[in-house]
């Protein structure tokens, strides 16, 4: 069984699954019990599989999603989730994530995730860069959003632009992929929690594994999967655990002062985040990812350089870093 079938065999939820797009909305009903809806995801597996029979790209309506959590989650959490998502469903290169304000429309590719963000600016909406984008990458395409109206615009550029062959949009709503993150993360902190009780530390972990059965060897494995991930792409022999740190942390690299203390207030006062806030915390976030972007791009090309890998620069198989480059060439036209 390759990694993608194992890592699914662990994770697919055999309860309801959905899959959304502009015409449908079918759901699974096979029989199963309450307790075991809760202790699997749900991650769309048949919107997926169906989008993934060629090569596609994921674009996620960043406001959009977040607004279904009451905009409870930041930028920096839903980029750490999605993150991990994007790791555990081997979705590196595809996935883009396109963030409403900012002080200029431009477009980060972070290496270490495998992500690419675009910021709509000052000048555009989010719903105009999807709306426009969507046709442009010739392949599949899956949106995450509910906006009625920018699915309508989506759809109609895909049937304008690939009118003659078989590329096709799907639609995930925000909320399911919420609910998705969210028994991921909750998943992954218990599972950390079981690995460290298990004293899962100074290289411990790799022999866990061996001689446990049901569901703490199938957590396991999902923390192996992650770890071994990692470690492919660092090159370091270290223990899973301390390699887990750093994805499970991934958000930390994006904190800003000005942010935490708002984030402080607003607990502390019950303020609802408004328009203004989300101008001032877009704009936050797109300085700490240009940051960002910039280290591990420096880190990724000094792997090549010892790895002796294919060049960075290259993006014939990253789409996500193929559509940033596009944003950043088109925007200095």
């Amino acid at each position: 069984m390759n990694l993608l079938g194992l890592i699914v065999s662990l994770l697919a939820s055999s309860s309801k699954q959905r899959t959304s797009d502009t015409t449908t909305s079918t759901p699974n009903t096979t029989p199963t019990s309450k307790r075991r809806r809760n202790n699997h995801l749900n991650l769309h597996n048949k919107a997926l599989k169906r989008c993934f029979q060629k090569d596609a790209v994921i674009l996620i309506d960043l406001e959009n999603v977040r607004g279904k959590s009451f905009f409870h989650l930041s930028h920096r959490e839903m980029l750490k989730r999605t993150a991990l998502w994007t790791k555990l469903y081997n979705l590196e290169n595809k996935v883009n994530i396109i963030v409403d304000h900012g002080s200029e429309h431009d477009g980060y590719y972070l290496p270490d995730g495998g992500i690419g963000i675009i910021f709509a600016g000052l000048d555009l909406k989010a719903d105009d860069i999807l709306a426009r984008d969507v046709g442009s990458f010739h392949k599949n395409i899956a949106v995450v959003t509910s906006d009625n109206g920018l699915i309508a615009r989506c759809a109609s550029t895909m049937n304008r632009v690939h009118a003659s062959n078989t590329n096709s949009i799907h639609f995930i709503k925000p909320i399911d992929f919420l609910k998705d993150l969210e028994r991921l993360n909750s998943r992954i902190e218990v599972e950390k929690a079981r690995l460290e009780k298990d004293g899962a530390r100074n290289g411990k972990s790799e022999h866990l594994v061996k001689g446990i059965t049901g569901r703490r060897r199938r957590s396991q494995l999902l923390y192996k999967h992650l770890a071994l991930k990692e470690q492919e792409r660092d090159g370091d022999n270290v223990n899973n655990l301390v390699l887990l740190d750093k994805v499970i942390t991934y958000d930390r690299q994006f904190e800003v002062d000005d942010v935490l203390a708002w984030e402080k207030d607003r607990n502390t006062f019950g303020w609802k985040e408004k328009t203004g806030d989300r101008v001032f915390l877009s704009e936050q976030f797109r300085r700490q990812v240009e940051r960002v972007s910039l280290e591990q791009t420096d880190s990724a090309i000094g792997m090549k350089k010892r790895r002796q890998e294919a060049s960075l620069g290259s993006s014939g198989s990253s789409s996500s870093l193929a559509y940033v480059m596009r944003v950043k060439k088109d925007r200095n036209v």
